[in-house]
């Protein structure tokens, strides 16, 4: 009876010891959760990026080759822009196979003649805004001298800004059965075309009221006026939305109804593509639900808000083992973002640090730190370093970097800001989403206390299985012990 009692004890006491692990490691457990759009999309494919961290919040088949129809436009106005060197009053003129290559009666057109002449910035606004096939064409023209070279340009750019399932055939997007893409590579296209500040001025404006062609001659004559097709950045339409800061749509009947756009809500800038809706109504309704999702959902910081290392200079950096404490300034470049759902404890972010240049066109640029949440990559920076004395740049090569290591601790934890009655050094504390997390000092503590506990559990468990299974009493099995250590 007594042995029966005492193995109950032990059972329940092992069991007391698991509920309360299993407890102790579920109240660590920040439960991050990364919302997901699960509403219904119809378009044969989506992608929701954010454009500081490049980070893909949603994906639909993104990778999925589909016809561009106009957005193929974007990639035009880049080519243009990239060979505009600023300037956009020079002259276009438009010949006689400017107007009619892979131009129909149904073709969007700005109804140029052969010999008309538009500047290039009438062009640009031509071509974003009406979607002009004509004008594609002259511009290609202008900038290559043949549509066939300038198309060369475009497919260049593609594979260098990273597009792998894009090919170009014509600058307008007209159908072509070899002219495809994907909402990935057009996402990727999209943000390169937003750093050039007139492509975001041109594609979020309503009208445009170009120089008169020959065959409207009157510049007050509304066939020089282009109006924006993109329906989303027109206040009063009923697909009007709120915060859109650029759109093209195209469309032909096998493409479907595409639109690429750029929304700016909370200081978080969004991309949003879209490929094969069904309808003017749908491709429209979808993305403004998907924009509405991600500002709710979704946070972008400026990884210099999340990480004030950065805040002072690096120290244990040399160059020929000369201290370079004071003539070389570690940063972060300032645009860099990571991308986090609402209500995230700052100190779960964790980082890694790695010397490889990762951005080409950072100069400057000593290696990269990729962050992390809940080991979801949720953004990186480029470090550099910036010679205080001279302003070129310091070069990788010339660098001893083996006093420094991978940090997987570099957390936002002694770096980044905290509720005001949450501290680091707290054993248990609430997050800001209101979680209550025991840090993982106290776990390490619970977790030997456990073990202990589960050793001295399991050695009395022998130890009382030893004695039931002998034929030595207890009681003279204890006397006989304690007369032997007496001696």
């Amino acid at each position: 009876m007594k042995h029966n009692r005492f193995k109950k004890i032990v059972a329940c006491f092992l069991i007391a010891i698991h509920i309360f692990s299993t407890l102790a490691i579920c109240s660590n457990a920040e439960n991050i959760v990364f919302p997901y759009y699960n509403g219904e999309i119809t378009s044969k494919a989506a992608i929701v990026m954010d454009l500081n961290s490049s980070i893909i919040l949603y994906d639909h088949n993104s990778d999925v080759r589909l016809y561009p129809a106009s957005l193929a436009k974007i990639m035009t106005a880049i080519i243009v822009l990239e060979n505009a060197n600023g300037t956009y009053d020079d002259m276009v003129n438009f010949s006689y196979n400017a107007i009619t290559q892979d131009i129909d009666r149904t073709s969007t057109t700005v109804g140029a003649t052969a010999g008309d002449q538009l500047s290039v910035k009438d062009c640009l606004y031509s071509l974003l805004l009406a979607s002009a096939n004509d004008v594609a064409n002259a511009l290609a023209e202008h900038v290559a001298g043949s549509v066939k070279d300038f198309v060369l340009l475009m497919n260049e750019r593609a594979e260098t800004l990273g597009c792998k399932d894009t090919h170009f055939v014509n600058p307008s997007g007209l159908h072509d059965d070899d002219q495809y893409t994907t909402a990935s590579d057009m996402a990727k296209i999209l943000k390169y075309a937003m750093s050039y500040p007139i492509y975001m001025q041109i594609a979020s404006s309503v009208s445009y009221r170009h120089a008169p062609i020959r065959r409207f001659k009157d510049p007050e004559n509304s066939n020089n006026q282009v109006l924006n097709t993109s329906s989303i950045v027109i206040p009063g339409s009923v697909y009007y939305y709120s915060g859109i800061t650029s759109a093209k749509t195209g469309h032909t009947k096998l493409a479907g109804y595409n639109i690429a756009a750029s929304a700016r809500k909370h200081d978080m800038n969004l991309i949003c593509v879209l490929l094969g809706a069904n309808n003017d109504k749908t491709r429209y309704s979808e993305i403004k639900s998907l924009f509405d999702f991600y500002f709710d959902n979704y946070q972008s910081l400026k990884i210099k808000d999340v990480d004030t290392r950065f805040n002072d200079n690096l120290s244990n950096i040399s160059i020929d083992d000369v201290d370079l404490v004071e003539t070389l300034n570690i940063t972060c470049d300032d645009e860099s973002h990571v991308t986090i759902p609402n209500g995230i404890n700052l100190s779960n972010i964790t980082s890694k640090i790695s010397y490889q240049v990762e951005d080409a066109y950072n100069k400057y640029a000593i290696g990269t730190i990729h962050y992390y949440l809940d080991d979801t990559f949720i953004g990186q920076c480029s470090i550099e370093g910036k010679n205080l004395d001279a302003p070129e740049a310091i070069f990788t090569s010339n660098l001893d970097l083996t006093s420094q290591q991978n940090d997987d601790s570099a957390d936002a934890n002694s770096n980044t800001q905290n509720d005001s009655n949450t501290t680091n050094n707290s054993l248990i504390y609430r997050n800001n989403s209101g979680n209550l997390i025991i840090s993982g000092t106290l776990i390490s503590l619970i977790t030997i206390i456990i073990i202990f506990a589960l050793i001295i559990a399991f050695c009395m468990f022998l130890y009382v299985k030893v004695l039931t299974n002998s034929n030595i009493p207890i009681q003279k099995l204890f006397f006989r012990l304690r007369r032997r250590f007496r001696r």
